[in-house]
Formats: C-alpha cells, structure tokens, sequence
C-alpha cells in the first residue's frame, strides 16, 4: 500500500483518540500484506505503538 494511503488510515483511526481492533488488523494487514516492508512503515508503526504506550491513544475492547 501507498505510504500515503496507509498514513491516511492511520489518522482517520486516531481522530478520536480510540483504535478499535478492526481498524488496528486493516492497519497490520496493510503494512504486513507486501514484502517487505519499508523503513517508513515501520517508523508508522513505531508512532502508532508509542501513543499506545502513552495513552494518547486507548484501543477499544
């Protein structure tokens, strides 16, 4: 996927501070579904987990 597409997709799931578990399996599933993965969508990934770690993000149940 188009590093673009997928930033996108990750922003549009974090507007309102909440990851739900499908939004979190399309994000996986973009970046994981080619090979092999670039430096940038691994860089994403790391922001996205850091503001799970800090609570600035919450994942739904």
């Amino acid at each position: 996927m188009e590093l673009g597409k997928l930033n996108a997709m990750v922003e549009r799931a974090l507007v309102d501070g909440e990851l739900s578990r499908r939004e979190r399996d399309e994000i996986m599933e973009a970046i994981y579904s080619k090979k092999p993965i670039t430096r940038e969508e691994c860089e994403l990934m790391r922001v996205l987990q850091r503001k799970i770690w800090t609570a600035e993000i919450k994942i739904q149940d």
